[in-house]
């Protein structure tokens, strides 16, 4: 599918419509994705469409030709002509993340006028309390790619010589996902029921039905790609909508998860519409599927708060996939440090349902061994696990034990742990194309098959590529 201006469809970059090689920017294609976000804002928040003021960037800060002159000299030629088709923002914030384009005189702040005109703080970020140092979006103009920065600071590693900097309509493509998925809603005014106020009209959810939609999919292909190995012909997917009726679904009980106290949210919801396969034990080498006696009570149920958290609204960290060995010493940091015989394996992280960058349905891998000192195992952004990002020298791989699958750098907002979906969407590609061998209990193989990601044979096997 080719990319035309007057085919919404063609405008998000996606593996069917990727992008385009242009001069520059792709302007008209990065303007149409603001403007379209632009568009998206507006109307969420109950305005008419056609009532939506079409006042460009360039017409509301160049205003005069001195200003021309001047920035016309400072930026690209491609740069220009998106900002002079890129809709100034009528509302409050252009997005979640990013309050709007910014002013002329914002464009070079604080480090970056180290590099001269050639990286800018395109998009200013919202006044989340994420960062000491608000930055933004930022474009490079040699080479028309932008990345996101918390912190001014980010940049030391976002200029390290050696990490992967985005066309800026993958940026905003990104971004539209987030809205396309519910993670990001606009809401109209008076209806907010989360804030902030400084992302107004926008609020970010814990979770969307998107994402729980896509963890439990997820894990009903990987429990069918098992059972349809298995050669049982009575464990074959179920052609007709009665037979799929009659599935048996939920891991755990209703009633357990009300005694383990386990909250209204993702991974209650998980719970209980998933699958519930009837002879499958591993669902990935060495990691059981949960039951009731990890429940009863599970291992933070009587955890204390300490006053740091006297105001969040908690969701406690919660073994998933578990191993049968457990850890001698803790898994978790502050304030969860002093918990130790804990399971290995894939467990829920903690979340605060009422922080403003927040993933709920986000989880980690603990490992009884460390994984990427050979240098093959990769992070998300395709970096090398345990390397030192803010190094600008050759990158030095380190062994970590809970970092595979984790995102590195989130090139398009803040950072964020790997959403389960992801994970297990991966792990029934690993048992449908054959790395993962399936017995009579489900996945074989103990938890050293996963040493096989720091492998030059394996590794690009175990990564995950995520959307944002």
């Amino acid at each position: 599918m080719t990319f035309s201006i007057d085919d919404q469809l063609t405008w998000r970059v996606t593996p069917e419509n990727p992008i385009r090689e242009v001069d520059g920017m792709d302007w008209e294609r990065c303007a149409s994705l603001h403007n379209l976000i632009t568009h998206l804002g507006w109307t969420g928040l109950g305005n008419l469409e056609a009532e939506m003021p079409r006042r460009t960037w360039w017409q509301s800060n160049i205003t005069n030709e001195s200003l021309e002159e001047e920035w016309s000299g400072r930026l690209s030629a491609s740069l220009k002509l998106f900002l002079q088709t890129a809709y100034e923002t009528p509302h409050e914030n252009f997005f979640y993340y990013a309050s709007g384009l910014n002013l002329p005189s914002r464009f070079y702040p604080g480090m970056h006028e180290q590099q001269g005109d050639t990286i800018l703080s395109l998009y200013q970020m919202t006044n989340l309390n994420l960062s000491g140092h608000r930055d933004g979006l930022n474009f490079n103009q040699e080479i028309s790619r932008a990345i996101f920065c918390s912190d001014i600071l980010d940049s030391i590693a976002t200029t390290n010589g050696r990490m992967e900097w985005d066309p800026l309509e993958v940026v905003l493509s990104a971004w539209l996902g987030l809205i396309d998925t519910g993670k990001v809603v606009a809401k109209a005014k008076g209806t907010s029921t989360r804030g902030p106020v400084e992302c107004t009209p926008w609020e970010l959810v814990p979770y969307s039905e998107h994402d729980l939609a896509h963890a439990v999919s997820s894990f009903n292909n990987l429990i069918t790609r098992i059972e349809c190995l298995l050669e049982d012909s009575s464990l074959h997917p179920l052609e007709n909508a009665d037979d799929q009726n009659r599935l048996e679904l939920g891991l755990i009980p209703r009633d357990v998860l009300d005694s383990a106290g386990i909250p209204e949210g993702f991974i209650r919801q998980f719970l209980l519409q998933v699958r519930r396969p009837k002879k499958i034990k591993y669902v990935a080498p060495g990691l059981r599927l949960p039951n009731p006696d990890d429940f009863t009570p599970h291992p933070f149920q009587n955890f204390q708060q300490p006053m740091t958290m006297e105001y969040d609204d908690p969701v406690l960290p919660l073994p998933l996939f578990i191993s049968e060995i457990k850890s001698s010493k803790p898994l978790f940091g502050y304030p969860f440090h002093e918990a130790s015989d804990l399971s290995y394996g894939l467990w829920m992280e903690y979340c605060n349902k009422d922080a403003h960058h927040t993933f709920e349905d986000t989880c980690r891998l603990y490992l009884p061994f460390k994984i990427g000192a050979n240098g093959f195992a990769r992070l998300t952004d395709d970096s090398l696990i345990g390397e030192n990002q803010e190094d600008h020298g050759m990158a030095r791989p380190n062994g970590r034990e809970n970092e595979l699958y984790q995102p590195g750098y989130c090139h398009f907002i803040p950072w964020h742990g790997p959403q389960l979906g992801n994970v297990l969407e991966l792990w029934a590609n690993l048992v449908g194309l054959g790395e993962w061998r399936v017995g009579e209990e489900g996945v074989l193989g103990g938890i050293e098959k996963f040493r096989e990601a720091d492998t030059e044979e394996h590794s690009h096997k175990y990564q995950i590529f995520a959307q944002w």
